[in-house]
C-alpha cells in the first residue's frame, strides 16, 4: 500500500508540474541562474493555460515576479506580484498569510 503523501514522480497533474517547475526556478534563482529560472516559470505558466488553478498561477507569477526583481527589472516584477495579488484577493480575500506575503514582496519593489 502507498502512503498517502509519499512523493509521486509519475505524477503529471498540471498543478504538481507546475509546483515542481516552481521549487527548481526558484532554487536556479537562489543559485544565481535567473534566466535559466525565468524561462522554467514562463514554461509552468503556459502548462497552466488550459488548467483552472488560478491558486498555482498566482504563485508562479509571485515567484515569477521576485525572479525579475532579481534581474533589476522593477516594472515586470511589480505587474506579475500586483497580478498575483488580484488572483489572491479573488480566491480567498486579502485576510491571510499568502496576500501579506505578496504584498510585502510588492512593497520592497516600491522602497
Amino acid at each position: 500500500m502507498t502512503p498517502l503523501f509519499s512523493p509521486c514522480t509519475r505524477c503529471s497533474h498540471p498543478a504538481i508540474t507546475a509546483a515542481r517547475q516552481c521549487k527548481a526556478a526558484m532554487a536556479m534563482a537562489n543559485d544565481g541562474r535567473p534566466q535559466e529560472a525565468q524561462a522554467m516559470l514562463k514554461t509552468a505558466m503556459g502548462s497552466l493555460r488550459r488548467a483552472n488553478l488560478p491558486m498555482m498561477k498566482a504563485k508562479l507569477l509571485n515567484s515569477l515576479g521576485l525572479v525579475y526583481a532579481q534581474q533589476n527589472r522593477p516594472l515586470q516584477a511589480m505587474r506579475c506580484l500586483t497580478s498575483s495579488l488580484r488572483i489572491v484577493a479573488g480566491q480567498v480575500g486579502t485576510d491571510n498569510w499568502l496576500y501579506a506575503r505578496i504584498a510585502a514582496n510588492r512593497d520592497k519593489l516600491a522602497a
